[in-house]
């Protein structure tokens, strides 16, 4: 039977390639003479695994006598690793140990029958690497077979041998003979009875349990040509995890001192010989360093707290952020932290010297060069986790009451399509804009399109936070869910639910305290973290988009999610440090969600946004509000007439 040789796997890891970067930049740079180089090659691997060689954090420091020693090749570009001469270095590190053999000098140091090199290419902007390693193997005798079938040796015979072995260290090959273990000296002083009756025993790393390792090749060879006299090759397999083997081995050497035919060149997973790549991106690229760090902050969560979590709708969430002011960009913030990673940021105003202190995207230098809020907020998120995507677009709002002539309809056109389309690309809408006419489209377009929308606002001491319904209202099933003090998210209230009159231009005559959002410094990053825990509340619920709210102080065990119940509203007075969670039906006047302003605008998009631009009466006219008000004025006047029993009309 013919005889079969395991193969050795470089196994290289990432300490090994971190050395390579820094050398490579530090003391190679563009040296691309041969380095000394030193590999593990370990007895104590088990069935199933690949017989290894390894390479770590030092294998270029000084060698030791367990240690393979080799060279490594580290090429500047891929061109010049293709292009080697294989054939050439295979030839020169064979023709080393073949001398080496000739001259005797492998029986002094039996280290320099097994050696390799390793060639390399390192891309160190992408972090990949190329290399193909060759453990040369010389091929004598010629047409190597088993005069005998392995047999297992008994354990006390293993352990005699492996004591030997662990007291001279590896690559310790030495001659076990008459139940002696003798250094490889003697073998060049026995006569040919003796020595062909001695055992040449090899440290064996094959993981085959009844095949030779890749190092027995080297050492059959310098054996069978030191010792030409010698008809059959006694060999032991010494292993420390497997049975050690003992072969008797024939084959043929027609001249000793002819160069023999070497192999080794390494062949990859597919069985093929060719290069291995690698791509060590995730643990070096310092931007994925940072977002697997990130990553394992919320995993964190995950495995100790709360397992069923699923992280994955943070990253996978599409968030569009209409202001980048101090609510925005605070909401960017702490949104960042429970993994959202792409946000989009709609503004129309630049940074000023007073939003610094704020707004926590924006400097002191883009207030200095007049920068958009929204390019800010964008950039900045960028520099803190370089793996988000964030955009900015500048743009004004349309908003009711504000009104527009014939020359910019056109513009208006464009920006009523634009901001749809940005609404269809997302996932969710956070409303967090200076004036409540502001909000007025974006809530529209929510409705219209079934999209996740919460509006966050502040006043000097106070602030609110309400997720608005989606999809279209449930009304069958209000009245069983009154019964139990639960409310549907598509029965949810919008901003402008609890308004009984449209929203108007607000920017008109104002002073300058009226401007600006004149509020406590804290209240900004309360508001925009509590709207961040309600969407997280919301998203870990069963199904995000039919996740319910309670009505007063009612704790429905069956509504919650895994990080509990999300309220409707959430509004807080730090005058007093209250905070209630009021729930709020959805009204079917609405001048935002309601069914007729929708239909309103499915009709006549951008122009129906013109009309209730240059006259909000509008709204209250096709949502029937105008009859409401008129309906609640005739009770007034009816109640003072019988009040006072004149025809006087009163007024309250």
């Amino acid at each position: 039977m013919n005889v079969a040789f395991v193969p050795l796997t470089t196994l290289a890891d990432i300490s090994f390639w971190s050395s390579i970067n820094s050398k490579k930049l530090h003391e190679w740079k563009l040296d691309e003479s041969p380095i000394e180089c030193f590999a593990e090659y370990s007895i104590q691997d088990f069935t199933g695994s690949p017989s290894r060689l390894s390479f770590c954090h030092d294998s270029f420091e000084n060698a030791s006598s367990s240690r393979f020693h080799g060279f490594a090749l580290a090429y500047n570009t891929i061109e010049g690793f293709q292009n080697v001469d294989r054939r050439k270095i295979i030839e020169e590190s064979a023709l080393s140990i073949f001398h080496n053999i000739k001259n005797g000098v492998w029986l002094e140091r039996p280290e320099i029958l097994n050696t390799f090199v390793l060639t390399i290419h390192a891309n160190l902007k992408k972090f990949v690497y190329t290399y193909w390693n060759c453990v040369p193997a010389l091929c004598s005798p010629e047409n190597i077979t088993y005069v005998q079938e392995p047999i297992e040796l008994d354990t006390g015979a293993t352990q005699q041998l492996l004591q030997y072995y662990r007291s001279h260290g590896y690559p310790s090959i030495f001659i076990h003979h008459k139940n002696l273990c003798l250094p490889l000296s003697h073998l060049m002083q026995m006569t040919t009875v003796d020595a062909a009756a001695a055992y040449l025993v090899v440290a064996d790393g094959s993981t085959e349990t009844r095949v030779p390792g890749w190092t027995i090749r080297n050492a059959l060879a310098a054996l069978s040509l030191s010792r030409p006299d010698i008809n059959e090759y006694r060999l032991i397999s010494l292993r420390a995890s497997l049975p050690s083997l003992h072969y008797v081995i024939t084959g043929t050497i027609t001249d000793p001192s002819k160069f023999p035919k070497t192999v080794g060149w390494e062949r990859s997973i597919r069985g093929k010989l060719e290069p291995i790549t690698v791509d060590m991106k995730s643990h070096f690229d310092p931007h994925s360093l940072m977002e697997q760090s990130v990553d394992l902050n919320l995993s964190l969560i995950k495995w100790r707290l709360v397992p069923e979590m699923k992280l994955e709708r943070f990253k996978a969430l599409r968030t569009l952020i209409f202001g980048a002011g101090t609510l925005g960009c605070n909401l960017a913030r702490s949104m960042l932290g429970w993994g959202v990673r792409h946000f989009t940021f709609i503004d129309n105003s630049n940074v000023s010297y007073s939003n610094p202190v704020r707004q926590s995207l924006s400097e002191f230098e883009d207030a200095r060069l007049g920068k958009s809020k929204a390019d800010c907020a964008a950039s900045a998120l960028k520099r803190i986790l370089p793996t988000v995507y964030a955009q900015s677009v500048q743009m004004t709002v349309p908003m009711p009451g504000h009104s527009v002539g014939a020359q910019g309809e056109q513009e208006l056109e464009i920006v009523v399509n634009q901001l749809e389309e940005l609404v269809l690309q997302h996932d969710v809408l956070f409303l967090a804009l200076d004036s409540r006419e502001a909000r007025w489209l974006p809530t529209v377009l929510a409705n219209i399109h079934n999209k996740m929308a919460y509006s966050v606002a502040l006043g000097f001491d106070t602030y609110v936070i309400i997720r608005h319904g989606v999809g279209e209202s449930d009304v069958a099933s209000t009245s069983e869910s009154s019964v139990r003090g639960i409310v549907s998210y598509s029965n949810l209230a919008c901003y402008f639910c609890s308004d009984v009159t449209a929203p108007g231009n607000s920017t008109t005559d104002r002073t300058l305290d009226q401007q600006c959002t004149v509020a406590r410094a804290g209240i900004s990053m309360i508001a925009s973290g509590l709207a961040t825990e309600l969407l997280a509340a919301v998203l870990q619920h069963e199904n995000p988009v039919e996740a319910p709210a309670i009505m007063g102080d009612l704790s429905a065990e069956d509504c919650g999610g895994l990080l509990g119940h999300a309220p409707h509203q959430i509004r807080g007075f730090i005058h007093r440090f209250q905070q209630m969670t009021p729930c709020v039906r959805r009204f079917d006047r609405c001048i935002a969600c309601g069914k007729a302003v929708k239909e309103a605008f499915e009709a006549e998009k951008w122009r129906f946004v013109r009309d209730v631009m240059n006259s909000p009466s509008r709204l209250e006219e096709i949502t029937g509000l105008d009859q409401l008000q008129a309906s609640v004025d005739q009770v007034d006047i009816d109640f003072a007439s019988e009040d006072d029993g004149s025809s006087v009309v009163s007024f309250t």
